[in-house]
């Protein structure tokens, strides 16, 4: 795959983090899902052998730099998101969209755990509605999201086939 079609896969990268990292009102940041891991899950199951373990440790690098945390913290969390996916990938990319969201809240549970257990290492605790709040909306927007993402690969033509 030339660099050229892999700045699609940087661009939505990019996209999410900007989401990430874009201010809200205190009460909606608890409900903010978790764009980079969401985007990441879609990639690394649209294009496993592309999007893996290393985009999403420099993912979480930039992440962790671009809002201030532990330096990786998202990239503990991101790595171990994308390890179970791309262990699952093949079972739940046929599954239909609603049971493919409830696959995706479990990751994206498993990420709001690790950076919880981060957080509370250092000292500050997650209120419990903000452990389920994130993945909670996120798994619900995942149809879209994939939607939306599955839109923009196949205009971009990438492929997992031909490589």
């Amino acid at each position: 795959m030339s660099q050229l079609r892999y700045l699609v896969i940087y661009l939505s990268l990019l996209v999410a983090v900007i989401l990430a990292i874009m201010p809200l009102p205190v009460w909606a940041q608890l409900y903010r899902p978790d764009w980079v891991a969401l985007v990441l899950i879609y990639w690394s199951m649209a294009l496993p052998k592309q999007v893996g373990l290393w985009f999403a440790f420099f993912t979480g690098i930039i992440l962790d730099v671009s809002q201030g945390t532990l330096l990786g913290q998202h990239t503990l969390a991101l790595v171990v998101v994308v390890f179970v996916n791309q262990n699952f990938y093949q079972r739940i990319r046929v599954l239909a969209l609603l049971q493919q969201s409830i696959y995706v809240f479990a990751l994206l549970l498993i990420d709001q755990v690790l950076v919880a257990w981060v957080e509370g290492i250092m000292g500050r605790p997650t209120p419990l509605l903000a452990f389920f709040g994130a993945p909670l909306i996120g798994m619900l927007i995942w149809p879209w999201v994939f939607v939306v993402l599955r839109d923009i690969r196949r205009k971009a033509m990438l492929s997992d086939r031909h490589e």
